[in-house]
């Protein structure tokens, strides 16, 4: 089955997880957050996963407008006891995200977000944590 084609994001499956890659450089502003939102929730309703890896390479600079996006796939995620990892966090990214308390860097449960330095790492670390 081939993957739709997203304005925003690539989306594809690996063992089971679904692996979204951000396209944007820059993530900020109502508009592209919605655009965003409906993308990731699209991705996820077709794929079904339990698992999501969000990866951020590609993206520079995120305004607190990206986080819409994420909550609520996090929230989707979190009925069928699924969880999200974000990764390809650039320094400016990632400042963002640890200020937040949306992602940990001691791995604390109470972050909401998993975050790994590359796809093939988080791939990685959800397939051991799979029982």
């Amino acid at each position: 089955m081939s993957q739709p084609q997203y304005n925003h994001l690539k989306s594809r499956v690996d063992g089971g997880v679904l692996v979204l890659t951000i396209t944007e450089t820059e993530v900020q502003g109502e508009e592209i957050a919605r655009a965003l939102r409906q993308e990731m929730l699209a991705a996820a309703e077709l794929a079904k996963p339990q698992q999501v890896v969000v990866d951020f390479r590609h993206t520079k600079y995120i305004s607190s407008a990206a986080f819409w996006p994420l909550l609520s796939l996090y929230r989707k995620l979190q009925a069928v006891g699924g969880k999200l990892t974000v990764c390809g966090l650039s320094p400016v990214v990632g400042d963002v995200f640890y200020t937040t308390r949306l992602v940990s860097a001691s791995g604390s449960a109470s972050a909401p977000f998993g975050v790994e330095p590359d796809v093939e790492t988080a791939l990685a670390r959800l397939r051991s944590a799979t029982p």
